[in-house]
């Protein structure tokens, strides 16, 4: 029997309590044996103007993760220079062994993009992706696309039971930037190195 791990990408800048148990649920539902959480490097999507240190950034995860054995920090992304890509994340695990069985947690926006992905074909026949929807697209739509993704790719897709996340990291930097609370956003540990090393002022 293959091993089920899931992988959760993202800049986490900063990790907050949405991620925190969205990584939860990915591996209740799906009986995972354990969920790698995994900064990015350097996103090729995303920019880079706001984002914090890597080595904050995986400080934070690494204190917010700590009390649960199954919910594991990886570092394969942040230690790769240039670029991070999915698929060359996926080959890297593969590699180290080729039976794991990857679930790829992904926002359910990301469904609409793949095809813009690096390696489109790549990401979607070497891992099963977990969409998590925050209410931002019509269920049919997503039905159309994900059958759409099969059709083509190829893809393997379920849905995410997605836990109430009525904020992001991007509204909790203003937030900090601002003064203002981010009571019950973050893990008490994230806040308190958040204070202590000055960040997101």
């Amino acid at each position: 029997m293959k091993s089920a791990i899931g992988i959760m990408g993202g800049t986490f800048n900063p990790f907050h309590n949405g991620h925190l148990q969205l990584a939860l649920q990915a591996y209740r539902q799906f009986e995972l044996s354990k969920v790698l959480v995994m900064p990015s490097g350097t996103p090729a999507h995303k920019s880079t103007k706001e984002l914090i240190a890597a080595s904050h950034r995986c400080q934070m995860v690494s204190g917010a993760i700590a009390d649960y054995p199954y919910l594991e920090l990886s570092l394969l992304e942040v230690e790769r220079k240039g670029n991070t890509y999915t698929s060359d994340t996926l080959k890297a695990l593969h590699r180290q062994n080729p039976d794991l069985k990857i679930y790829f947690i992904i926002g359910a926006d990301s469904l609409f993009d793949l095809p813009k992905w690096h390696e489109p074909e790549y990401v979607m026949q070497h891992c099963i992706l977990l969409a998590a929807n925050r209410d931002v697209h019509a269920k049919a739509e997503l039905a159309e696309q994900k059958r759409m993704l099969e059709k083509n790719y190829g893809a393997e897709i379920a849905f995410l039971k997605t836990p109430d996340m009525p904020y992001s990291s991007t509204d909790i930097r203003k937030k900090l930037q601002a003064g203002e609370s981010v009571d019950g956003m973050l893990p008490k540990t994230v806040e308190k190195y958040i204070r202590e090393h000055h960040l997101y002022q």
